[in-house]
Parts: C-alpha cells; sequence; structure tokens
C-alpha cells in the first residue's frame, strides 16, 4: 500500500519517506500537508484531551528525485509536544491511490541541529491559496457586510449567555457535561481532590463570564495550596462552559 514508511525530524521541520513514490504536482503542493502540535494533560487519572494546540505552518515542501521522500519546512516547532503530521492530499505516483493512513504523530523531544533548507530550492505552491476566490465587494460595502455579520454573532452569543444563565443546570444535567470535559478527573462537587470542589470555587463568587474565562486560561496563583496546576483548557465549548458556570455558581 502507498503509505508513509518513516517520519525524521529535522532543523526545519520534518521528512516523511513513502513507500511507494508520491505523485509530484501533489506532493509540491503546500495544501496537501496540515501539522498541528499539542499535549496531553498529565494528572493521575487515566485519559486527556489534547490540549494547548497550535498550529504549524507548512511554509516549503521539496520532494526528492526519486519521489519517496518529501521534507518540510514547519514554521512553530515545540520541543516537546506531540506534531500530528496529516498529508490528506498527496497521492502515489501514478495519481490514484491516496495514503491508506494520511497522520502520523512524532513526539519532538528535541529539535535537530543540521542543515536547514532555503525557501529558493522548495516548492511553496499553494494550490488552496490560488484557487480561493477573489473578494470583488467594494471597502465600503464590504465593512457594512462585516459589521452586520459581527452584529448578529454578537446578538446570538447574548441571546445563548441569557438562556443559559435563565437555566440553571441540575447535577443530573450537568453530569455528562463533566466528564466529556475531564472536569471530574481533578474536581468533586464538595470534595478537594487534585483541584478545587466545586462548592470552593463557588464562593469565589466569580460570575459565569469568569468562570468561562478561567476555563480556558487558568490562574494557578489563586489557588496556591494545590500542587497539580490546571493547564488550559480551550477545546471546552462556550456552551458547555456556560453550562458548567452556571451550576457552579448555583452551588453558592
Amino acid at each position: 500500500p502507498f503509505e508513509m514508511k518513516a517520519v525524521r525530524a529535522m532543523p526545519d521541520g520534518f521528512e516523511i519517506e513513502f513507500t511507494k513514490p508520491a505523485d509530484a504536482k501533489s506532493a509540491g503542493d503546500l495544501a496537501s500537508y496540515a501539522v498541528e502540535s499539542f499535549v496531553y494533560k498529565y494528572h493521575p487519572v487515566y485519559g486527556s484531551p489534547p490540549v494547548n494546540n497550535e498550529k504549524c505552518e507548512v511554509k516549503g515542501v521539496k520532494l526528492s528525485t526519486d519521489g519517496l521522500k518529501a521534507r518540510i519546512i514547519v514554521d512553530n516547532l515545540r520541543e516537546n509536544y506531540i506534531h500530528g503530521i496529516t498529508l490528506d492530499g498527496v497521492r502515489d505516483k501514478g495519481n490514484f491511490y491516496s495514503l491508506v493512513h494520511p497522520t502520523a504523530y512524532y513526539t519532538l523531544n528535541s529539535i535537530p541541529q543540521g542543515q536547514k533548507l532555503v525557501l529558493s530550492e522548495v516548492s511553496t505552491r499553494n494550490s488552496a491559496v490560488a484557487n480561493k476566490p477573489a473578494d470583488h465587494q467594494s471597502g465600503s460595502k464590504k465593512g457594512t457586510v462585516a459589521k452586520v455579520a459581527s452584529a448578529a454573532k454578537t446578538s446570538t452569543a447574548k441571546a445563548v449567555a441569557k438562556e443559559t444563565a435563565a437555566k440553571v443546570p441540575s447535577f443530573k444535567d450537568i453530569s455528562a457535561v463533566l466528564t466529556k470535559n475531564i472536569c471530574s478527573s481533578c474536581h468533586n462537587t464538595t470534595k478537594r481532590q487534585i483541584g478545587p470542589s466545586f462548592v470552593d470555587i463557588a464562593k469565589r463568587k466569580y460570575s459565569n463570564e469568569k468562570i468561562v474565562q478561567l476555563i480556558a486560561n487558568p490562574q494557578p496563583q489563586n489557588w496556591p495550596g494545590y500542587a497539580t496546576e490546571m493547564p488550559p483548557m480551550p477545546q471546552v465549548s462556550k456552551a458547555d462552559a456556560l453550562k458548567i458556570a452556571a451550576w457552579i455558581n448555583s452551588l453558592k
């Protein structure tokens, strides 16, 4: 099968080796590649969603003469982070087969030293950018459309927040949300665990919006008595975070 045979760390990105030669056109297109780095939350309870996710821009690609290796220049490499490398657009030399498994995961414990590629010797072609439709709206019209869209978005967000605040969920309602977002791994309703109890959090008298902010961007200095810091949880949706906040504040 047409697969990734190996992935190797490079000073400026990664080298992907294939089991069969790749098609030069698809393998030389930046739109065929996507890289994202993340880590997992380390705590005594098993399981964690990816946290601290960041996109890593692919800035160039160089395909070997035999088509068996593609070296990509990747911006924003982070040591000690897992890098998910997805090659959805790469095809085999006959332009018939796609990769059976298009995503590889590389834990970048250290960025190696060595010779970096220069942009003049790599392909920077990106069909996703080239095929993007042109914006023919005039400046004033574009601005008006943007303002209307922004106002509608703000109005919808306020309506959702108001509706969530009006309906305080019971523990039965919120239990699945807490489990899905692994809140229950570190927090208990009334007892101190890895993190403070929800009742103790309620005593801080944060607003619902403040709790939503603290879920996405915690401030461990506010809880100096806990050895394990809570990592940022941006993967928790605004809707879920508002439900959690409303329930916590109902414990006052």
